[in-house]
């Protein structure tokens, strides 16, 4: 069904008609707007005047209760017709005095003062009389008559619109048809004449035509003539179109690759020369008269074509598709295949086309090229070190598990960037990374120090030149070398302890013999000086002095007192000597069955006289709390090995009392002993500051210490965990009291026969 399309006369006519009319309907409407704005205006104004006028009427006859004067005065104001009510209210007495109003038949009554007021205008007006406020007075108006009067006027100006709009309209409608409607048919005729006979050549038509009209058929000429260029240059593509489909089908036929077009129940339709070479058939005609299914006939698999196809029709096509194939001949061989859905241009499927390889030899290189580099990636893997290869920009090129545990990243993460990147701590050995590629020999960096979990290790970082052809590389191997050089300092340190156990015990011996001097020196003497023995006796008679003489001598001179603190103070030193030459032994091979409590009351005698701890606190100020409980049995062990863990210790409850003093300012260390099932339990508690809790757990480290530099070697702690838990199976914990300090926990396990018997 065909659309009806007017003239284009008519189109301009109406288009014309409805702009004249709307712009003359605004102006009309604007008008309209402006004079009944004006007209209400006045309205008001003329309604507000009546209100003064008649308050100011009504004042003196308000004042003498002249109603029936009030009356009158209000009927000749309501003799305009636009008030339609007025009441006169006494402000003395609060009544109305007058309450007047026009009905709609236009009558005069009075009304009450609980009536609606009438009108869309109220204007309130008080009324005094010599400067007093005696009353007010309330005109109600309404714009009724001044909307009739507009309404009359509207109608005029709706009349003289229509009238003006068809002057307007028809003589634009003249100009129009003799202006443009007329030329424009004549051009329309021309093209017309054009486009049905081939006279390109034939001229427009000549005359008085505006200079619009004339431009357009100047134009069309134009157009014609351009249409011939193209209608010979379309003639020369296909020429050319031919020559290419020529050459497209001598590359088809001579392409590498098997060239394919197939239907989806597998029957091919057309392939090219490399097609039939490549699956073992003599030509394409050939070819595509023996396959009928290529799922069965072709693929090894027919899971293979299932998947394809699916891609397909999934993706519209797929690309790079690995799977294996047989040929003619039944060998099987490796393809890699391309191949895309065809379409018409309503999106129908028409069928597959696609392009097949023969990547047998390339599939068995790359194998051979993975297997080499996966033999390559054990072996770097089977490695302790971390090792990572870089390029010349210093990207990562290769990388073991030890860097991927070392950088916490996945190897698709870590591969193609900067090794000081992904591994931040290498940044330190950039210049050393760049030196060995420049001058092609390995650098070594031993015992680099670095911080991991805010602990701080070491390691030995090795740098091997690794070029490829022009290009320059490395690999980069980190050692860890922590337990090592802690091992070297261990082992530094023993030598020293025995050196210094040896010092100790050739001092100790040293000491002992004038101390035994001293001590039987001071025997002699008490006994030289004792009643007692007739020797005695003998030889103050000789001598003239009667021995109780010298005897009182002796003793109001206090000298046996100060021989006694002589044979004392010997005592204690031969004592302390005696338990510097049992600490400085090596331990027994096997355990012996001791009494703690004495080993503990060793321990603490020990502890007080250590020298560097009596150089840098006073032992004695610290107070001492033995909570022994009674019932713990011999316990077996090595007496010396566990007075060295008690004696270290107590060693750092006193330094950190010292170093931190205690809020009562009193330094206190408790000792406890008590059996807890099998077990003798030892707990040495200071009310020190205690331990950070983030260190709780590396307290037993070698060579953790949170002492300033030079103060300690970070070996104790790790020491008395080995005694206490290789030597003697036991356990040793730390932890904070509740009242602050820290408490280390010793549990040695007691002989079974002594469990047994106890």
């Amino acid at each position: 069904m065909l659309r009806y399309k007017p003239p284009l006369s008519r189109l301009i006519s109406l288009t014309l008609f409805s702009v004249v009319t709307t712009v003359l309907v605004s102006v009309g409407a604007a008008d309209y707007l402006a004079q009944r704005n004006t007209h209400l205006r006045g309205l008001r104004e003329s309604v507000e005047s009546t209100a003064r006028q008649l308050a100011s009427a009504l004042a003196l006859p308000i004042w003498n209760f002249q109603e029936d004067l009030t009356r009158k005065i209000v009927d000749n104001a309501l003799q305009d017709r636009a008030v339609v009510a007025v009441a006169v209210h006494d402000s003395v007495t609060g009544s109305a005095v007058v309450v007047r109003r026009r009905d709609a038949q236009g009558e005069l009554r009075d009304a009450s003062g609980d009536e609606p007021p009438l009108g869309e205008i109220h204007v309130f007006q008080p009324i005094t009389y010599n400067g007093r406020l005696i009353g007010s007075v309330d005109v109600h108006a309404t714009d009724t008559h001044v909307i009739e009067t507009l309404r009359g006027l509207m109608l005029k100006m709706l009349l003289g619109i229509v009238l003006m709009n068809l002057l307007v309209v028809g003589l634009l409608h003249i100009v129009l048809d003799r202006l443009v409607v007329r030329p424009l048919k004549a051009v329309e005729n021309y093209a017309a004449h054009v486009s049905s006979s081939e006279d390109a050549d034939a001229l427009p038509p000549v005359g008085a035509l505006p200079r619009e009209v004339e431009s357009l058929s100047s134009s069309i000429v134009v157009m014609v003539r351009k249409l011939r260029e193209r209608y010979e240059a379309l003639a020369a593509s296909r020429h050319g179109l031919a020559e290419a489909e020529s050459r497209y089908r001598d590359l088809y036929e001579n392409a590498l690759a098997g060239i394919f077009r197939s239907l989806p129940d597998g029957r091919l339709i057309s392939a090219n020369s490399a097609m039939a070479r490549i699956l073992g058939y003599e030509s394409p005609d050939d070819l595509v008269a023996s396959i009928t299914d290529l799922g069965s006939q072709m693929y090894l698999r027919a899971c293979d074509r299932d998947r394809l196809l699916n891609a397909v029709a999934r993706l519209g096509q797929v690309s790079n598709f690995r799977f294996p194939f047989r040929r003619a001949d039944g060998d099987v061989r490796q393809g890699l295949i391309h191949v895309r859905a065809a379409q018409d241009g309503h999106g129908r499927f028409l069928h597959y086309d696609g392009i097949l390889e023969d990547i047998t030899e390339r599939t068995r290189a790359e194998e051979r090229l993975l297997a080499a580099h996966a033999f390559i990636q054990n072996i770097l893997d089977s490695m302790p070190s971390v090792v990572i290869g870089v390029d010349e920009a210093l990207h990562v090129t290769h990388c073991n598990k030890g860097a991927l545990a070392a950088t916490g990243l996945p190897a698709e993460s870590l591969l193609g960037r900067r090794f000081d990147e992904v591994l931040p701590r290498l940044g330190a050995h950039l210049e050393a990374v760049r030196t060995a590629m420049r001058e092609n020999k390995p650098v070594s960096l031993d015992s680099q120090a670095y911080e991991h979990d805010g602990e701080q290790r070491q390691e030995d970082v090795l740098v091997f030149p690794a070029s490829t052809g022009s290009t320059p590389g490395a690999v980069i191997r980190l050692d860890d070398v922590t337990a090592k050089t802690r091992m070297e300092k261990l082992i530094l340190q023993t030598e020293k302890m025995m050196s210094l156990g040896g010092l100790a015990a050739g001092m100790a011996h040293e000491i002992n013999n004038p101390l035994a001097g001293v001590l039987q020196g001071v025997q002699n003497i008490s006994r030289r000086l004792s009643p007692d023995l007739p020797a005695n006796q003998a030889a103050a008679r000789k001598a003239g002095c009667p021995l109780e003489a010298v005897r009182r001598y002796v003793e109001d001179r206090e000298i046996l007192d100060f021989l006694t603190g002589i044979r004392e103070s010997g005592e204690r030193a031969a004592r302390i000597v005696a338990n510097m030459l049992s600490f400085t032994r090596r331990a027994q091979e096997q355990s012996t069955p001791v009494n703690l409590t004495e080993l503990l009351d060793r321990s603490l005698e020990l502890a007080s006289t250590d020298y560097d701890l009596k150089r840098k606190f006073d032992f004695k100020q610290v107070e001492i709390v033995r909570d022994y409980a009674p019932g713990v049995p011999p316990t077996p062990c090595s007496p010396m090995e566990i007075e060295q863990v008690v004696v270290n210790l107590l060693r750092n409850a006193a330094q950190a009392i010292f170093a931190h003093p205690p809020a009562d300012g009193q330094p206190r260390i408790r000792l406890g002993l008590r059996r807890e099932g099998g077990h003798a339990v030892i707990e040495v508690e200071d009310n020190g500051p205690g331990i950070d809790p983030a260190n709780l757990r590396k307290v037993f480290e070698p060579f953790f210490t949170t002492k300033p530099p030079g103060e300690g070697t970070g070996l104790g702690l790790s020491v008395s965990y080995f005694i206490v838990t290789r030597n003697h199976g036991g356990t040793i914990r730390v932890e904070n009291a509740e009242k602050g300090g820290a408490r280390f926990v010793i549990a040695l396990p007691l002989a079974r026969e002594t469990a047994c018997l106890d």
